[in-house]
């Protein structure tokens, strides 16, 4: 098992590098004067030179994403061109908003999806499996915005009972005041993969109930529900939970649209605004965090996936 960790720790910790250079040069080589960018059009050409000099713009590329890596692994992202301000702060507080956002949605999706799934694949041809296939098809085909509209329209537009305005105010996140305002956000996360993560479960559990070992715990008279919970749930379970661990980091730092539509002030919205406004240091900073998300949501997806099926950490 620790090999197995060390080996994991080691792929991973090597993707990061790959993709921090490519985030990198991908940003450095977008046709945007940053000393332009900072003093604005107005600024004379010597005090954009200076100030290129000063912040080591005209220093070469190799040798500027060292001054970078090295700053950002010890905390410093650097200081925004749009606003002025240390970066590091400002992404910390969105990483949280983002947290909070991501698990109310976790909280929605385990349950249902997984509950789902194996109704539908403990009833497959009958009346449930039917009724869920279809609602989770609907699901997988309506867009995170339109389902967002919907949810909208019918719980703040016509119930009147869910705020449809998410935006928070003051720098952390108060459950009892803002708790309400995460519901409508997190439902339309929710929704967008509660049918694909059904759908998951379903085809897992039939494979697993039309598998040798149940066949033969059902003829050595083994009860339905022991065969269920002892025997068939825990393989069935792989690949839904493997499914979820590795959408985590979309629920954290991809929920662009979503946070936008509910004017929610997550990552994504984050790094969205930087993008529009060529915001260097903010995007390189948005877009490391958000890999480094991806990266340990995948390695939990793997510990996850190997505690549950031995044969992949002895392999």
């Amino acid at each position: 098992m620790l090999r197995f960790i060390l080996r994991r720790l080691g792929t991973m910790l090597l993707t990061m590098l790959v993709l921090s250079i490519l985030i990198f040069v991908i940003s450095e080589v977008v046709p945007t004067d940053p000393a332009l960018k900072i003093l604005g059009r107005e600024s004379t050409p010597q005090a954009r030179a200076a100030l290129s000099e000063k912040m080591g713009f005209n220093r070469p590329l190799p040798e500027r994403y060292w001054n970078w890596i090295t700053h950002f692994v010890r905390g410093d992202f650097g200081e925004s061109y749009r606003l002025g301000a240390p970066i590091q702060p400002l992404v910390a507080r969105r990483l949280t908003n983002s947290l909070f956002l991501a698990a109310s949605a976790l909280l929605i999706i385990i349950p249902v999806s997984l509950l789902l799934g194996v109704v539908a694949g403990l009833n497959e041809g009958r009346w449930p499996d039917r009724v869920i296939s279809i609602g989770s098809l609907l699901s997988i085909s309506l867009p995170d915005f339109v389902m967002g509209v919907l949810l909208i329209t019918i719980f703040s537009w016509w119930l009147k009972v869910l705020p449809a305005d998410s935006s928070l105010r003051g720098d952390n996140i108060d459950l009892a005041l803002h708790g309400r305002k995460l519901i409508l956000p997190a439902a339309t996360a929710a929704l967008v993969l509660i049918g694909y993560i059904a759908r998951v479960t379903r085809v897992s559990m039939i494979e697993v109930m039309a598998s040798p070992y149940i066949r033969t715990a059902v003829l050595k008279g083994l009860p339905r529900r022991t065969v269920i919970v002892r025997h068939a749930l825990r393989n069935a379970l792989i690949a839904p939970i493997a499914i979820i661990t590795t959408q985590i980091n979309w629920l954290i730092g991809g929920l662009i649209v979503i946070e936008q539509l509910f004017n929610y002030p997550g990552l994504g919205s984050l790094f969205a605004r930087a993008a529009l406004e060529n915001d260097l240091p903010m995007i390189e900073a948005s877009a490391m965090t958000a890999i480094v998300l991806i990266v340990l949501s995948q390695l939990i997806a793997d510990l996850l996936y190997s505690a549950l099926n031995p044969r992949v950490r002895l392999s």
